[in-house]
């Protein structure tokens, strides 16, 4: 019998809005649909304050625990700020219980996960979102541990570099990698 006709319950990645996840998550909920949100804590800084924050572990995604075609359309059916279901091959995408439990598994030990929301590699043009430079755009000169990294200015047309964290900046362009 195929997976996706089985009685048994399989888990499904619904894909969300950016920043949307926890409202899915309500709403699922509601519809008496086994939901799962991993979610880390990680340090948000804002100009006047630093906090801790839960955030999702995998922004954009939850996961879904169903065992029918009827309860995966339920779920997303009518729920504000779901997109899609992830799919491979054609399919629905299926994420077996092993890897969820390893997800489970690994947030028992938060300070080893860390989160990389921002994928920036050297030569990636940044736009500069945050602080004294912000609204100046920049390409990245040099990456340094943790979240530091210094742009060159391209605005002020000069080798001046200024460090930021990541959370300081959105990606414009990724360098192109041939």
């Amino acid at each position: 019998m195929s997976d996706i006709l089985s009685d048994e319950k399989k888990w499904y990645v619904i894909q969300t809005v950016p920043r949307n996840e926890r409202k899915v998550v309500e709403q699922i909920m509601m519809k008496e649909v086994e939901v799962y949100l991993p979610q880390i804590q990680a340090m948000r800084i804002w100009s006047d304050r630093k906090k801790m924050i839960d955030v999702p572990l995998i922004p954009g995604y939850v996961f879904v625990h169903t065992s029918s075609r009827e309860e995966r359309i339920k779920a997303i059916s009518n729920t504000l700020g779901a997109i899609r279901y992830l799919m491979y091959l054609q399919r629905p995408a299926i994420v077996s219980d092993q890897e969820i439990q390893n997800i489970r598994i690994s947030l028992q030990a938060p300070e080893k996960v860390k989160i990389e929301e921002k994928f920036i590699n050297v030569g990636d043009l940044v736009l500069i979102t945050h602080g004294l430079f912000k609204g100046l755009t920049g390409y990245i000169s040099m990456l340094r541990g943790n979240y530091k990294l210094t742009v060159n200015i391209k605005e002020l047309e000069t080798a001046l570099s200024v460090q930021l964290s990541s959370s300081d900046v959105t990606l414009l362009k990724k360098l192109d990698q041939k």
